[in-house]
């Protein structure tokens, strides 16, 4: 679970992932996310130049980098070493719920399985909840088109609306066993309103219909990790992040 927060299903054409023993990273020129390392096991006398090297790799492409540490991430003294580069944390808890666990949610919230009709809506949502620039519409929805077109999907999407009016935003990557619950959002106007709680809803619903047993994610403590942990979400793992920002935002 801990090992890779993203996967295929929304990569881009120009994501290179970047998997060896102990290491799997994401770099993405043209996505403002998708840059990561997202799993690390570096022998002690090499994590300086493991280090500057990865900054340097996600200088030379002016994008800001997240730096996932978990349990099983060595040296143990890695956050130390990324603070003293400019890298800041957040924290996030790894959460796993049954899929059979039932979510309340208002009656006056839709939310839509994507298909391609739905891409363009659900694409013009994501740019506005992630306050993400104009030139990322067409990469997105061209991601998103590639993953419908995938045999077996590895990905869905969903998406949130009030009365016809798109309101949030989500999706599932399928892994062996376990759905990855990602990128849930909703609008702040449309806040406490049970969109959140629709997104999981749905999502639980489409890995019980596809006989999936375990849902699981990664939740900022702050934030969304309380309201997941009402629904009934437990947590498994402490997961440190560290950000370091090349770029604007």
């Amino acid at each position: 679970m801990l090992n890779a927060p993203l996967g295929p299903g929304f990569f881009r054409e120009d994501t290179q992932q970047i998997l060896r023993e102990g290491w799997v990273q994401l770099i993405t020129p043209s996505a403002p996310y998708l840059n990561e390392v997202s799993f690390s096991i570096v022998a002690e006398d090499d994590v300086e130049r493991v280090i500057d090297e990865t900054i340097a790799a996600y200088r030379a492409i002016g994008k800001n980098v997240k730096w996932y540490l978990g349990p099983d991430s060595r040296p143990l003294d890695m956050g130390q070493r990324l603070a003293r580069r400019g890298f800041r944390r957040s924290e996030y808890l790894g959460m796993i719920v049954e899929t059979s666990r039932p979510v309340e949610r208002g009656a006056d919230v839709h939310v839509e399985h994507v298909e391609a009709a739905s891409v363009d809506a659900f694409v013009a949502a994501t740019i506005r909840g992630w306050s993400m620039a104009a030139d990322q519409v067409e990469p997105e929805r061209a991601a998103h088109h590639r993953a419908l077109a995938e045999v077996p999907r590895s990905s869905h999407a969903f998406l949130a609306t009030f009365d016809g009016k798109s309101v949030g935003t989500a999706g599932i990557l399928m892994r062996e066993g376990y759905g990855y619950l990602v990128g849930g959002q909703v609008f702040e106007e449309a806040r406490g309103r049970g969109a959140y709680r629709a997104l999981v809803d749905a999502r639980l619903q489409f890995l019980r219909s596809v006989h999936i047993d375990y849902a699981v994610t990664f939740a900022l403590e702050t934030t969304s990790a309380p309201i997941l942990e009402r629904l009934g979400f437990e947590t498994v793992a402490r997961v440190e992040c560290w950000v370091l920002q090349h770029s604007p935002g």
